[in-house]
């Protein structure tokens, strides 16, 4: 048996746990001996389906302050003691699963460093443990990045890696590829494709549009603004879908459904467990830019609106604008969602529905098999860890 323990730190969002549930699935279904861990922060981790042979542990939880500090979600100690705790428990499932391989989404040292007792641990035990970072396509501005790992001294502890699993297409630009990864630290740098699931089959072909915020923390102002569109008659009475995401104040929630209810053509939700089979089954999409809702989107091939958020990280930013020449999505600032924009893109939703769907296949989608596969056995490669055994 081959024990993967999967760690996603998730304070903002749902997209660090989603992609592990993703990775979880393909490795499991690898092999019948695969076993995995996912160990994680996300407060809505227990609501996600998981195969057989895949467990979760949750971790205390954090979220982020509107400057993009980290903070306790729910406990009053202080984020310092949280950091403690949270590694405590990382160091004690470690010890007692035992795993072969540890992948880490993300963050190189965890939230707030919580990794860094794990690292040196697995630097001074005798048992092999390989160690992997996987990576977004984009992270930040790379600028911003390089500045940040610098004060951290993440550059350093990179070199604990055995690999870097860059989940994008070399492609199209990646922060891995700007900041020179592959030369600046010594683990095997890989670009995996993007991790994206098998889409299902659509489900209905009444025309509908799909509006999504995502986890729905942030994504209140670009739902307000789809409304005003729709309110000044730019959705061409096409009925629409608006998912405003379990992480959207309950304030902000009523606010919105009041709304909603006054327009006809509107069905608002909180959340749904068929999103896919939204996406799947939309005439367009108008979404955020995180990293799982954009694979979705590309993996159905349907049409998209990008409003990305630019605060506190500019991610899903650089995401839109890359991928906007090389697919079926749009760019759009919150400001430019304007009546005038929601109706050029309904129109042109209608016109691809009646030309029928150009597949583009140019883009690799299939980082989950990629990533499972990669993850066979392999030598510990890092000097630092072979130096640390001798």
């Amino acid at each position: 048996m081959t024990r993967f323990l999967l760690y996603s730190h998730d304070t903002y969002g749902l997209g660090h746990f989603r992609r592990s549930g993703l990775l979880a699935s393909a490795i499991v279904g690898t092999d019948v001996d695969n076993d995995v861990l996912v160990v994680t922060g996300s407060p809505w981790a227990q609501t996600f389906a998981l195969p057989d042979r895949v467990d979760l542990l949750t971790l205390p939880t954090a979220t982020k302050d509107t400057a993009g500090a980290y903070r306790p979600r729910r406990l009053a100690c202080g984020l310092e003691r949280l950091v403690r705790l949270r590694s405590g428990l990382l160091q004690s499932a470690a010890a007692g699963y035992e795993p072969d391989v540890i992948l880490v989404d993300h963050a190189p040292l965890g939230m707030a460093g919580e990794l860094v007792p794990l690292l040196e641990s697995l630097d001074a035990a005798s048992r092999r443990t390989r160690l992997v970072l996987g990576m977004r396509d984009i992270v930040d501005d790379a600028q911003r990045v390089d500045t940040e790992w610098q004060r951290d001294d993440v550059w350093t502890w990179l070199d604990r890696y055995d690999d870097i699993f860059v989940y994008g297409d070399s492609r199209i630009r990646t922060t891995a590829i700007e900041l020179n990864l592959a030369t600046r630290t010594s683990a095997r740098v890989s670009h995996t494709g993007f991790v994206a699931p098998t889409m299902p089959d659509p489900m209905t072909d009444e025309p509908f549009l799909l509006v999504t915020a995502g986890g729905g923390g942030d994504g209140q102002v670009m739902l307000r603004r789809y409304l005003d569109a729709v309110e000044s008659g730019a959705s061409a009475d096409v009925r629409s879908i608006v998912v405003t995401g379990p992480l959207l104040s309950a304030g902000r929630r009523a606010e919105l459904l009041v709304r909603a209810e006054r327009l006809p053509s509107v069905h608002l939700v909180e959340s749904s467990d068929r999103m896919r089979s939204l996406i799947a089954s939309a005439m367009g999409v108008i979404s955020m830019a995180g990293y799982n809702t954009v694979v979705e989107e590309l993996a159905s091939n349907v049409p998209a609106l990008l409003v990305p958020r630019r605060t506190p990280r500019l991610e899903q930013d650089i995401r839109a604008r890359r991928l906007a020449p090389h697919s079926r999505l749009e760019h759009c600032p919150v400001d430019e969602l304007t009546t005038q924009r929601v109706e050029q893109f309904v129109t042109g939703c209608i016109e691809r529905r009646h030309a029928g769907h150009m597949r583009n296949d140019w883009l690799n989608l299939s980082g989950a098999s990629t990533v499972a596969a990669a993850l066979g056995p392999a030598p510990v490669t890092s000097p630092h860890r072979q130096a640390a055994r001798v």
